[in-house]
């Protein structure tokens, strides 16, 4: 009887992440724990996969064990993290059958990627209006105990002092005002915000929401500044050096809006000024001003791609870091190493903070093989 090395698994269906119906041969251990077949995708973290790409140039025929994602049926939640954790044992195997068609794996690519995105047109309501159903659907994640980002919360106070003042709570007073009467910044901008597009905004406002936004301006260039200067650089050397690029950073930094990448859960997965210019500028390569950061990495992801990618990665795995941090609050959760996060042929390597900011994310590097090498 025929049977499968985990070479030549790799080689049919582990390779290019091939939905695989596998057929166990009666009477085996598999057989008997996961039934007559299951249909699953094979899992390898990078190290492994780089092994197996070594192993398949040496056409060896290795016995062992393979884990994998349970794709579809019914087997029991202790069995399907068997089967991730553990794997299946290729002497059990009787069958793999599989689409035949290749599929584009990207890891051993090299190419800039983009997503393909559906782009929704969306009609935006006179004088404000749609802060009406934004105030209700922030009020609603907040009585539901889904966590926000701080801007988020800034908004939500505002509106209610809107709309609903009389509802505020003594402790929400609190988050809104600096002292009696004067508002907290970061509520102010939003307040004043809300205001002009609802056009309620008075002369002295209008002239308040001005100042705030030339301070933003002024914030948003010594941000960009300081960053710059972290890898040997500045503001005023980097415009004498490509002018072109200094005004295509500062721009992103100014049009930059806090990003939450979780729909659900307790804690906000998000991306705030200062993790995406710590990402940005180790990892996207048109904010690359120097070789500082040439061992990292870049994204091969387009750069207006880059967000979606990863609100895909996190999405993926946030039901583990809800879980995490109602188990560890006060400890920051990470994958790295073996346990980096495996999205459309790259692995991610991240760190969340107690408060759910990233501070890390970005691409592992892979080693050149011959199979990186062909597909070039």
């Amino acid at each position: 009887m025929k049977k499968y090395a985990i070479e030549e698994i790799y080689d049919l269906v582990g390779r290019d992440d091939r939905t695989a119906s596998v057929t166990f041969i009666p009477g085996t251990a598999s057989y008997q724990k996961f039934g007559a077949y299951v249909t699953v995708t094979f899992l390898y973290t990078q190290d492994e996969r780089e092994k197996m790409d070594e192993l398949a140039k040496q056409q060896g025929a290795h016995s062992g064990k393979v884990r994998a994602e349970y794709l579809v049926g019914d087997l029991t939640p202790e069995l399907i993290k068997e089967l991730q954790t553990t794997g299946i044992d290729a002497d059990d195997i009787l069958d793999i059958a599989y689409f035949h068609a290749k599929p584009k794996n990207t890891f051993h690519s090299q190419e800039v990627r983009t997503i393909k995105k559906i782009e929704i047109p969306l009609e935006i309501k006179p004088k404000g209006g749609d802060y009406d159903w934004i105030y209700g659907f922030t009020k609603k994640l907040i009585t539901d105990g889904i966590g926000i980002t701080p801007k988020q919360r800034n908004f939500y106070l505002a509106a209610k002092l809107i709309y609903e003042e009389a509802e505020l709570t003594d402790d929400e007073k609190a988050e809104i005002y600096a002292e009696e009467t004067q508002l907290r910044e970061g509520v102010e901008w939003e307040y004043l915000q809300i205001k002009l597009m609802r056009e309620e905004i008075t002369a002295e406002e209008t002239k308040r929401l001005g100042f705030l936004l030339s301070e933003k301006k002024k914030s948003d260039q010594a941000i960009l500044d300081k960053y710059l200067q972290q890898v040997g650089s500045s503001m005023q050397k980097l415009v004498q050096a490509n002018i072109d690029q200094a005004v295509t950073m500062l721009l992103m930094v100014q049009s930059f809006k806090e990003q939450k990448f979780n729909v659900m859960g307790k804690v906000p997965v998000y991306l705030d000024i200062d993790g995406f210019m710590h990402v940005y500028m180790r990892h996207v390569e048109e904010m690359k001003v120097n070789d500082r950061f040439e061992h990292k990495d870049n994204f091969q992801w387009a750069t207006e791609d880059v967000f979606t990618v990863m609100k895909k990665v996190i999405t993926s795995i946030d039901e583990e870091i809800q879980a995490f941090f109602i188990a560890r609050p006060n400890t920051r959760y990470s994958r790295y190493g073996n346990q980096s996060v495996y999205f459309e042929g790259d692995y991610y390597t991240l760190h969340i903070e107690l408060d759910g900011r990233i501070s890390t994310f970005h691409k592992n590097r892979k080693k050149r093989t011959a199979a990186a090498e062909a597909a070039e």
